[in-house]
């Protein structure tokens, strides 16, 4: 009986030592498991909240670039002012810079946050007033009173520095915004 006995012990210790080693090796299983799910998830957020970012980045970057090319073609425009043909030859080339303006603005204006989305309409508007203020001087340039020329030059100049203010402005609001966002959901 003693050799029965040590073996249905040794065989008990066996499923004993089995079973545990069972649940053991199941309970590290479930833990591993969830510790990958949660590391995916982290890796899907941070992923996602890396593209927010760069999204982000594009869009301001292109309206900026945008509001800087219609800027500088209405600086060429004002050299020009007075000289009807070449005038008309950036004025053509302009108005399809303001419409590339104006559907970035969109975009980054969606963008926000709402700073940002003050600081794009401010730039905007005053871009726009610059253009007119142009077309004005160029007008002006043909009435051929220099009392009327002087004027829409002084307030083209204006328009122009308002214009350079407001970028600078929506620069900072851009970069705050950015700075704020990287690294947390948005």
């Amino acid at each position: 009986m003693d050799a029965s006995w040590t073996a249905a012990i040794a065989a008990s210790s066996a499923v004993v030592a089995s079973a545990t080693t069972g649940w053991f090796t199941t309970v590290a299983a479930r833990t591993q498991a969830q510790l990958n799910r949660e590391m995916q998830g982290a890796q899907l957020r941070h992923a996602q909240v890396e593209h927010r970012y760069q999204q982000r980045r594009q869009a301001y970057a292109e309206f900026a670039k945008a509001a800087g090319v219609l800027h500088s073609r209405l600086g060429d425009m004002v050299a020009v002012a007075g000289d009807s043909h070449a005038f008309s030859l950036l004025l053509d080339e302009a108005r399809a810079d303001r419409t590339v303006l104006l559907s970035t603005m969109h975009v980054a204006f969606l963008e926000g946050p709402p700073a940002v989305g003050v600081a794009v309409r401010e730039l905007y508007e005053t871009v726009n007033g610059f253009w007119s203020a142009t077309r004005r001087l160029n007008d002006a340039m043909h009435s051929g009173n220099p009392a009327h020329i002087s004027e829409h030059r002084a307030l083209m100049d204006r328009r122009r520095i308002e214009a350079r203010a407001s970028r600078d402005a929506f620069v900072e609001a851009a970069r705050e915004a950015l700075a704020s966002s990287a690294g947390t959901p948005t």
